[in-house]
């Protein structure tokens, strides 16, 4: 083998690495950003209005599609419910069952975030900064004069889980697109 072919060989294999690490295919991405319980989150999303992929960013946010995820303050499953938050869907809404299967904590989960939706006119930020921290929380900033949801969030937590929900948002709508077709 001559040197410019060995020279070659050596650059395309670079520039085959340099991708796969920048850009890496699809099948590395979907990995990171799965989806599992599509029909139910399908089935959730048009009953409450809400988008897919946004239920599927919550959940990647929430638990990383772990149904046995358990957090400190005893928030369950694959959206992260508190047995608080599960009696105060279940009074509200009229879903019943236990709170903890996924199947049911996505229907809880994907109300919660509809009821939040109509309560914060539809502000994303202001949906999740409450989804995450609480109602009470977000109220009382949103209460102080001047106050900004897309700077002001007080608990460096809840910024952050704010914007690790809408940048999983926008990955899962290029990867899986908004409907969360497996096949865009």
């Amino acid at each position: 083998m001559g040197l410019l072919a060995v020279g070659l060989l050596m650059a395309a294999g670079i520039y085959g690495i340099y991708n796969v690490v920048t850009e890496p295919p699809d099948r590395f991405q979907r990995a990171i950003y799965p989806i599992a319980y599509e029909a139910t989150m399908l089935e959730a999303s048009e009953a409450y209005g809400m988008e897919p992929t946004f239920i599927a960013a919550v959940i990647y946010a929430e638990s990383r599609y772990d149904p046995e995820a358990v957090s400190p303050q005893n928030a369950q499953g694959l959206m992260q419910i508190t047995p608080d938050t599960a009696d105060f869907i279940q009074r509200n809404s009229g879903i019943t069952g236990d709170f903890t299967e996924p199947n049911t904590n996505i229907w809880m989960g994907t109300w919660q975030l509809s009821y939040l939706q109509s309560r914060y006119l539809g502000d994303e930020r202001l949906m999740l900064a409450a989804y995450n921290s609480g109602q009470g929380s977000v109220d009382g900033w949103i209460s102080q004069e001047g106050f900004d949801i897309e700077d002001d969030i007080p608990y460096s937590e809840t910024r952050n889980y704010v914007d690790t929900v809408l940048e999983a948002q926008q990955t899962y709508e290029e990867l899986y697109g908004s409907g969360l077709d497996r096949n865009p």
